[in-house]
């Protein structure tokens, strides 16, 4: 029995169906799947058209892709002959610099040279303290108070509208309406929430307000900054009939009896 000790020629790990390749190949078909879908189907949501549905999916096509164009570029310069191999290094460092301009001088703009006037921090409480210490007070004492749904106003997004909810975790009885609708696909589930907490806090029937207490669970009503200047608030009747747990300021929240 004779052993062949000659040299076994190297497989060609670039054009040969192997298991790397027809995994980038699987990456590259999703990814084609992904940006072509919403040319021909999408999810019809609030606006009537395929604006969320090309975002979520063009989103997952990219990253499919990034990982397909590495091992493009690596492929591509393991088997460029000697000038085209140079020019495609020059191309491609020429197009990561490009790719790294934002980041940079973005990272730099959003943090004022890394020298933000308060400070690094990721708490967003610290600008509430601030901007409006009453209000952070009336947040840290709902922090440890008994969870429930609370009352406060509803606006716009991207706004302070939603901002008690937001910052406690407690139940709200509507956030930011525009945002619900697109979850939703309509307006229709929100009812008539958004007017109801405005004749909660402007009424002076006491019924009517204790209606709309019973019917959205309220343990809590909130009137703040924003409250009274987005809407005539009738509070008198509130100190009437229930009691003020927390008052600072303009910052007042009462608490509905069991």
């Amino acid at each position: 029995m004779t052993v062949d000790h000659r040299p076994q020629p190297e497989k060609d790990t670039v054009h040969s169906p192997s298991s790397i390749v027809i995994f980038v190949l699987l990456l590259l078909t999703l990814g084609t799947i992904l940006i072509l879908s919403p040319e021909f189907v999408y999810l019809r949501d609030q606006f009537g058209y395929r604006i969320n549905t090309v975002f979520k999916f063009y989103y997952q096509a990219w990253m499919l892709w990034s990982v397909v164009a590495s091992f493009a570029v690596a492929v591509l310069l393991q088997s460029l002959t000697k000038f085209a191999n140079i020019f495609f290094r020059i191309v491609i460092g020429f197009v990561i610099f490009c790719g790294l301009l934002y980041p940079t001088f973005g990272l730099m703009t959003k943090t004022n040279n890394f020298n933000p006037p308060f400070g690094l921090s990721l708490n967003d409480f610290d600008r509430v303290w601030r901007e409006n210490p009453e209000e952070a007070a009336a947040i840290e004492f709902l922090l440890n108070a008994p969870k429930g749904v609370i009352a406060e106003a509803i606006g716009d997004g991207y706004s302070g509208y939603g901002r008690i909810s937001m910052l406690t975790g407690l139940q709200t009885v509507l956030g930011w309406p525009g945002h619900e609708a697109q979850w939703r696909g309509t307006f229709e589930p929100q009812g008539t929430r958004r007017d109801d907490i405005q004749r909660l806090y402007t009424t002076s029937n006491w019924e009517e307000t204790q209606s709309i207490i019973t019917q959205y669970n309220i343990k809590y009503i909130y009137i703040g900054t924003l409250e009274r200047t987005s809407m005539p608030i009738n509070e008198e009747k509130f100190f009437l009939y229930l009691m003020p747990i927390f008052q600072q300021g303009n910052t007042v929240i009462f608490e509905v009896p069991k």
